[in-house]
């Protein structure tokens, strides 16, 4: 479903939460979702970088300076600007758009994954986003400089894919997501057409 919305090797990035809308999404087959969508201002931003074996290398967020490397010649630190033209996707934007205070940028998370974690505006965040798009493959709490509470995708199961970990839970939670704040409800149902 969501998969047709990314590519490419994704972002990290640290920022803080201005805002948060709840949504129900029915796809073109007629599967409806809950989603919440984080409005973050962005304050550090990276392009994900994998070493040669597929795992993850760590950015330094105290470096603020672009990287340039070798034959390739790609920034692995972006500006917000930079950052939507990657990850908003036209389809998703039409959704989130009224919603979006000033400065920030949409980011979407699974109602199952939300009911995980007690967030509040005005906090640090850490995300990292599946792909290119801006659905959220794991979320972190920064207190101080330092990560304080994970919600990452396999931390349970190493090697369980991210859609499995959605799917288990979403069958084991039964009791209803908190009410929507921000600058309207959104729970309204939306259309999601993914166009391969």
């Amino acid at each position: 479903m969501y998969i047709c919305f990314y590519s490419g090797p994704g972002v990290l990035l640290e920022g803080t939460l201005l805002d948060y809308s709840r949504h129900g999404i029915t796809d073109i087959k007629g599967k409806k979702e809950r989603w919440y969508i984080l409005y973050m201002r962005p304050d550090k931003i990276h392009r994900r970088r994998f070493d040669s074996k597929g795992n993850e290398i760590e950015p330094n967020f105290s470096d603020t300076k672009k990287v340039n490397t070798g034959y390739l010649l790609s920034s692995y630190t972006l500006q917000t600007e930079e950052l939507k033209s990657l990850i908003n996707k036209e389809e998703l934007i039409k959704i989130s758009l009224r919603f979006t205070p000033h400065n920030s940028v949409a980011f979407w998370l699974p109602e199952s994954e939300m009911e995980k974690t007690e967030l509040e505006t005005g906090e640090q965040l850490r995300v990292k986003t599946l792909g290119d798009g801006p659905f959220i493959f794991s979320l972190a709490k920064i207190d101080s400089g330092t990560v304080t509470k994970c919600n990452f995708a396999g931390d349970a199961q190493t090697g369980a894919s991210w859609t499995d970990n959605i799917m288990a839970n979403k069958s084991r939670s039964a009791e209803p997501a908190p009410e929507a704040r921000g600058q309207g409800d959104g729970a309204e149902d939306d259309e999601w057409v993914c166009k391969s």
